[in-house]
């Protein structure tokens, strides 16, 4: 959340609008200790053209694009350009804290309401931060109720957003700033204070910092697991050690639609966000729905989700969002849980000129790797006996089941026409093989409790003490 203003205009910049600015200090080369991953590999941003070099342990986890904006991105914004631009997230000031006088002033973000809805409209998933100028424990937890006040106000409860609320902690005004010689016991005490009041009111919090800051003044292991974090580094790759979900890795890109304070096209700042494809290994909520569908239907899609015999109210237990779903090709739903339904599901979907049929798909996380949520409720649904698979035995699929090229999640699904003739009529129509629940398969071969039922055709039969079939 870095914004640069030229020599010429920084004497009118502070005078007219100094309470919206947010300096960071972005160490953009310096060697840090990262911690032991996998091979990195590279990737480009659609905003800029570069090439960027990702963390190893990131791979083959979705990287979503996004934008962050203040008041400064408010001159006529067109949400809609920027989401055909290709953002698909934008994570929006909504409070902010002057850096110049010593005592704690708070203030909201004049273009937020604006820039908030009209995001919302263009489809677009949206979170919130709050410019941070805390120097303790108490200022944090009041810049945290100040926002979440606000928000309330507007009447965005939690379920209003699909990503979380985060503090922008940061360095601002050199000595002048309110925050100049903070210890790093009491910047983490802060920090810890704001996401622990944004959790009491049934929001997600967040943590955003630079490089320098999450190691020179955050100790993330106080923070709750359930924090989210979010490093900005502006450099090829990000070289910080703490468990990243978002890399802001630019303040320059030029995107549709999106306008700084002066009316121009940009300076507007980007990030990846690594999502995870699988999570939870064992949700207990099951997602029905189309994965293909139109164009239209795309923009919203619709899913029925059930906990044992209790269905899921989107708006209330969920909420969707849509990831390169405003144009034909493979797309993404985001599926957000609320309140006990915590987690997300990330269910791919294809985009096409009109659906390929009207049938229902069942998508189970476990055989499909599509489901990722963590109710920790026990399931009412009725207990299946567990059967012992063996090798020569027909079995009856209990639940729609994907078809894998292998014994495990972790392969590919099979194409829908690679199947017999008679597992063809048995599974629903699209790109790949979902067999319909109640169709017999016979077990050509048994890898830990999966079925071979063609060759390079595998089908699960029973995973983490539940079982699919009979």
């Amino acid at each position: 959340m870095r914004f640069t203003v030229k020599k010429n205009l920084r004497k009118i910049v502070r005078s007219a609008v100094v309470c919206l600015l947010a300096f960071s200090v972005f160490a953009t080369t310096a060697l840090v200790s990262a911690p032991a991953e996998a091979a990195s590999f590279n990737g480009k941003s659609p905003f800029l053209g570069k090439t960027y070099t990702h963390n190893g342990n990131y791979k083959g986890r979705l990287i979503v694009h996004g934008v962050d904006v203040s008041a400064w991105q408010s001159k006529n914004c067109d949400w809609k350009a920027a989401k055909k631009d290709g953002v698909d997230y934008a994570i929006i000031r909504v409070t902010y804290t002057n850096f110049g006088p010593r005592s704690l002033k708070l203030n909201n973000d004049s273009a937020f309401k604006n820039n908030f809805k009209n995001a919302k409209a263009a489809g677009v998933m949206t979170g919130v931060y709050v410019f941070s100028q805390a120097k303790n424990a108490a200022e944090g937890k009041k810049e945290a109720e100040y926002a979440i006040k606000r928000l309330k106000a507007l009447g965005i409860t939690p379920n209003k957003l699909e990503l979380p609320v985060y503090m922008d902690y940061e360095f601002a005004g050199g000595r002048a700033g309110r925050m100049y010689g903070i210890s790093k016991s009491n910047a983490t005490n802060a920090a810890v204070a704001f996401c622990n009041a944004v959790k009491s009111a049934g929001y997600t919090p967040g943590i955003y910092a630079n490089l320098t800051f999450f190691r020179s003044y955050l100790d993330t292991s106080k923070f709750a697991s359930d924090v989210d974090l979010w490093c900005a580094q502006y450099y090829s790759r990000c070289q910080s050690a703490v468990n990243y979900s978002k890399w802001q890795y630019s303040s320059s890109a030029k995107i549709d639609g999106l306008k700084s304070y002066l009316g121009t096209r940009g300076n507007i700042d980007v990030n990846f966000w690594y999502v995870k494809k699988s999570v939870n290994a064992k949700p207990l909520t099951t997602i029905k729905g189309k994965t293909t569908l139109s164009l239209a239907d795309a923009k919203k899609p619709k899913f029925t989700i059930t906990n044992g015999s209790y269905t899921l109210k989107q708006g209330k237990d969920y909420i969707v969002g849509g990831i390169r779903n405003n144009r034909k090709g493979a797309a993404y739903a985001y599926i957000k849980g609320i309140g006990k339904y915590g987690g997300y599901a990330l269910v791919p979907i294809t985009v096409a000129s009109k659906t390929t049929g009207s049938a229902s798909t069942s998508l189970n996380k476990r055989c499909a790797n599509y489901l990722t949520y963590a109710n920790k409720a026990k399931s009412k649904g009725g207990a299946v006996k567990s059967v012992t698979i063996k090798k020569g035995n027909t079995y009856t699929l209990l639940d729609d089941m994907n078809v894998r090229k292998g014994p495990g999640t972790s392969y590919a699904k099979v194409s829908r026409n690679s199947l017999s003739s008679t597992l063809k009529k048995q599974s629903y129509s699209g790109t790949t093989a979902v067999l319909k629940s109640g169709t017999k398969v016979k077990a050509l071969e048994v890898k830990n409790n999966w079925i071979r039922i063609a060759k390079g055709q595998w089908v699960c039969g029973k995973l983490d003490g539940e079982t699919f079939v009979k």
